[in-house]
């Protein structure tokens, strides 16, 4: 029995070993930050199974523990199938960069996939930048999947030494049956970086502005009519004043 893990990602990433004991399958991990133009915020952090996967894991709901994610916060989606994959997501809105923040250090802990994640939102007169920055580094393999508690237990790897079997039955690594991926999704541009397990780190960059040209514009020209508007209506009262004064003085008995 597979031994529920600390870190907010490896509730998900606990069923990629499930799907392991059963070779011949596919697994992509990934997990994407969206950011909308107002600093708030989308962390989704989700596991897709080829067919092969799927048909040998069973019944998602069943095999995937998600206690942890749901007391965090997180919201878990049913499982639903694009183009050929079989995804399950969990998501976590966030307020600002700083719950963001908070949120990204605890999504792979020390040794996962995932590193140094950070949101920045940089606000200027003329503009605000948005930035999101963070490494995809899975060199460890299918070792960072693993529970320290479960490999004493078992012996071996954090699987239970079954890595080696599954490598001797397929004829290949373990490692090219998983990818995992880190996106960053800004308003105005997004990047996406991807690779195998075992592969070399990737650093992710991806920034984003918000000019305030056309808000300043509109609020400089709402400004322009109202005083335009305020300088007619006073006009208006002087004239008016003016034109009463001389009916007066018009009326006046002359002597």
């Amino acid at each position: 029995m597979l031994v529920p893990a600390r870190s907010t990602l490896r509730p998900l990433a606990a069923l990629v070993a499930v799907v392991l004991l059963a070779a011949g399958c596919r697994v992509r991990v990934a997990t994407t930050v969206k950011v909308d133009g107002d600093g708030k915020g989308t962390i989704t952090l989700a596991v897709g199974f080829d067919d092969a996967a799927l048909a040998r894991v069973g019944d998602l709901s069943q095999q995937l523990a998600v206690d942890d994610l749901r007391a965090a916060g997180w919201t878990i989606d049913d499982p639903v199938k694009e183009e050929g994959t079989t995804w399950v997501r969990a998501h976590h809105g966030f307020a600002g960069a700083d719950e963001a923040n908070a949120l990204l250090a605890q999504v792979s802990g020390p040794d996962g996939p995932y590193r140094d994640l950070v949101v920045t939102r940089t606000a200027g007169l003329l503009s605000t930048t948005t930035r999101f920055q963070g490494t995809l580094d899975p060199s460890a393999g299918v070792a960072m999947f693993g529970d320290q508690q479960l490999a004493q237990t078992l012996g071996g790897d954090g699987s239970g030494g079954l890595v080696a079997r599954i490598e001797s039955e397929e004829g290949r690594k373990v490692e090219e049956m998983v990818d995992v991926s880190l996106t960053g999704d800004l308003p105005h541009a997004d990047e996406t970086v991807q690779g195998a397990l075992g592969s070399s780190p990737q650093s992710l960059d991806v920034s984003s502005s918000d000019s305030h040209l056309l808000s300043l514009f509109g609020k400089l020209v709402l400004t322009v009519l109202v005083v335009l508007t305020g300088l007619v209506v006073a006009l208006r009262i002087r004239v008016r004043r003016l034109r009463t004064r001389r009916m007066m003085r018009s009326s006046l008995p002359r002597r």
